[in-house]
């Protein structure tokens, strides 16, 4: 789904059912607190089609979100992301992998083969592609360790250079919820058949449905906006990278899916730790513990994975794994996903699996 300049994108990716959510339920070993967030919405979702995405019925965006940047990805293609720090570009992992040219979910068998050379991607900003000046080049990729992209589309490009023309996009680490709404920016077409390469935004678009890490909307995008972020209505952080599409970009049965950046709080502080010689200030969510939150947040989120919980709402992935004595927060993980270290992805009573503490 990467939007090349021919226009062709990869991937078939629909969507995967949300971790069974419910009270507290006993085992001899472990026991997840889950908290509740939406119904999965899989049926909905059902026979989406890989293909190019792109903001539908958006407007130009007019440099409001000037964060959201181009990835030139070498000769082949374009993409959309976010610099969520001045060395740090969030996008979709599909834009900077090569892969399978079709891909479905549950995966069958490997989707990535390998990665693109980093140096080969360049960042532009501005409101056209064809007017955009680039400001950098890439340096490496931060990635899940995976060979699949199923609930697990997203990477984080690091730069060669800090990119000063534009502030930083802060990062939500709350998920969001069925009802939602937020507003969907790219580079695309303004209509079919229009040009392309302008960055678009269209406004409160819904959440219809939300998985362990991915979450579905509907008629908000099409070709070409592969990576760039769905942003909270209200504060403007980061909730989601575009991962895929449907075979149509118009109409009341369309769904747009994109990969829950909460979901992958813990690549997010990987790639800061890459870049370590950067000051932490500078981090979109706030940086430095005990840092006040940036302007536009909603206070104190709910503790990440291994912080103290009671309840799955303590979470801000929504799972409270009880292990005897012990109960700490955790997050969803599954095929193509990774834990943070000392944490293994293993089942749990309420259903499906989770990070778990090995100790």
């Amino acid at each position: 789904m990467i939007r090349r300049r021919v226009f062709t994108f990869l991937g078939v990716l629909p969507l995967v059912a949300l971790l069974a959510c419910g009270p507290t339920a006993e085992r001899s070993e472990l026991r997840a607190s889950v908290e509740p967030r939406a119904d999965a919405g899989a049926d909905a979702a059902a026979g989406i089609v890989a293909d190019e995405v792109e903001i539908v019925r958006g407007v130009r965006d007019r440099n409001r979100d000037p964060g959201v940047v181009a990835l030139e990805i070498g000769s082949d293609g374009l993409c959309s992301g976010s610099l969520i720090s001045s060395r740090l570009v969030l996008t979709a992992r599909h834009c900077v992998s090569r892969t399978v040219s079709k891909v479905a979910c549950p995966p069958s068998g490997v989707q990535v083969l390998g990665s693109i050379d980093p140096t080969t991607i360049s960042v532009f900003v501005g409101d056209e592609v064809a007017s955009a000046h680039r400001v950098a080049r890439g340096l490496a990729v931060v990635a899940p360790s995976g060979v699949t992209l199923c609930d697990a589309d997203i990477a984080i490009l690091i730069l060669d250079t800090p990119v000063k023309q534009v502030k930083p996009m802060p990062v939500r680490s709350r998920g969001v919820a069925r009802g939602d709404r937020v507003r969907a920016v790219g580079y695309g077409r303004e209509e079919d058949g229009g040009p392309a390469g302008i960055k678009l935004v269209r406004e409160h678009v819904r959440v219809l449905s939300v998985s362990a890490a991915e979450f579905t909307v509907g008629e908000a995008t099409c070709q070409g906006d592969s990576g760039g972020p769905a942003l909270d209505q209200d504060t403007g952080e980061i909730v989601g990278v575009v991962s895929r599409g449907g075979p149509s970009c118009e109409g009341a049965n369309v769904h747009n899916i994109y990969t829950r950046v909460d979901a992958f709080s813990w690549l997010v502080d990987e790639a800061f730790a890459e870049v370590a010689g950067l000051d932490r200030s500078e981090r979109g969510d706030g940086g430095a513990p005990g840092a006040p939150p940036p302007k536009g947040t909603k206070g104190k989120p709910p503790s990440d994975v291994g912080g103290p919980c009671d309840r799955g709402s303590d979470c801000a992935a929504g799972v409270c794994i009880i292990d005897g004595e012990r109960a700490y927060c955790s997050r969803p993980c599954g095929p193509g996903d990774r834990c943070p270290t000392k944490y293994h992805c293993k089942p749990v009573t309420s259903g499906g699996s989770a990070c778990v503490n090995v100790r």
